[in-house]
Parts: C-alpha cells; sequence; structure tokens
C-alpha cells in the first residue's frame, strides 16, 4: 500500500513540474538581461507560443512589458 502511495505521489509531483515547465515565463524571467524588454532571443526561450512579430506591436524588435503582457491577457480570456 505505500509504494502504490508513493507511486502516485510521485507521478502527481512529475505531472506539476511538467505543468510549470509548460507555463510561458512572466516578463521578469523573460526578459533574461535585465534590459526591461524582451528581445527575439529571450522571446524564444520564454516558452511561449505566440509569433513574436504580431506581439511587436511598434515594430522596434523588442516586446515591452505591455507588449508582452498581451501573451497572458489572451490566455484568461
Amino acid at each position: 500500500m505505500k509504494i502504490k502511495h508513493m507511486i502516485v505521489v510521485a507521478a502527481g509531483a512529475l505531472l506539476a513540474t511538467s505543468v510549470a515547465f509548460a507555463a510561458p515565463a512572466k516578463f521578469d524571467k523573460a526578459d533574461a538581461n535585465g534590459d526591461g524588454s524582451v528581445d527575439a532571443t529571450e522571446f524564444a526561450a520564454s516558452g511561449v507560443k505566440k509569433k513574436f512579430e504580431k506581439l511587436d506591436k511598434d515594430g522596434d524588435g523588442k516586446l515591452s512589458k505591455k507588449e508582452y503582457s498581451v501573451v497572458f491577457d489572451e490566455d484568461c480570456e
């Protein structure tokens, strides 16, 4: 019985971990170099499945905190 319980707990922990890694990174974490914006390289590593170009509304090649926040706003609708 204890082994079965341990297996269920371990499976639950593994599932929770994989879900956490699948979630897109928050802005501060995505902004790896801390310059206040997310460039294309940082964006690619963030786990976001949307197109960078569509989010970059002003076309400056970087996402501001406001532009990046759209990722989370759309997921809540």
